[in-house]
């Protein structure tokens, strides 16, 4: 069972989108504690978006979806 999951910011700016998704992933961090933020800094003017353990996710989602989606991974750990 691998509870690890790691998360990564894809930016090209620190724009007020960038700390959007960092303060996100912020508290997904303080709620999951086994969450690993890095950051990839991407060539393509205007390309944010998240990856968790792999899946592209677009940074137009609300807090509730990013908790959602680390609940469907660590329950397909179990």
């Amino acid at each position: 069972m691998n509870n690890n999951i790691k998360a990564i910011i894809n930016y090209n700016d620190v724009n007020d989108e960038f700390r959007r998704m960092n303060d996100i992933l912020g508290v997904l961090k303080y709620q999951y504690k086994n969450i690993d933020i890095s950051y990839n800094k991407v060539k393509d003017k205007n390309e944010l978006f998240v990856s968790i353990n792999g899946e592209r996710l677009e940074c137009n989602h609300k807090l509730a979806f990013y908790m959602n989606t680390v609940e469907n991974i660590l329950s397909k750990d179990i």
